[in-house]
């Protein structure tokens, strides 16, 4: 019976203790602010590799990021064999990370299609 005891009250001591607003000591926490995404300088990366260019994008945090094509094929396939041609935002535009880019691209070797 004291062990049941002991460990309701256990519970109850921490179920109450994560309902407050308080930090450390009691004292109130402050709330998050929120603040605006930080936005992202769109590069120029016409004439890059199709994957280089996506990669440099990746990382500079931008996420989503589509690449289509301009040559008359259907889809990109393996794009380290494909240059950009053409880019949906203009070099200098300030986006939001998750804004959507599209690289136009381009087999490199020919426009032989499959």
């Amino acid at each position: 019976m004291r062990r049941t005891a002991a460990a309701l009250l256990l519970v109850l001591v921490f179920s109450v203790a994560g309902c407050g607003d308080t930090g450390l000591l009691g004292a109130p926490s402050s709330s998050p602010t929120t603040s605006a995404p930080t936005l992202i300088t769109m590069p120029d990366v016409v004439g890059q590799n199709a994957d280089v260019a996506r990669d440099s994008l990746h990382k500079l945090g931008l996420t989503n990021i589509d690449l289509g094509t301009v040559d008359g094929h259907k889809v990109v396939v393996l794009p380290q064999n494909w240059t950009v041609k053409a880019q949906s935002a203009k070099p200098g535009a300030r986006l939001a990370p998750n804004a959507k880019i599209v690289l136009g691209c381009a087999r490199i070797g020919g426009s032989r299609l499959f």
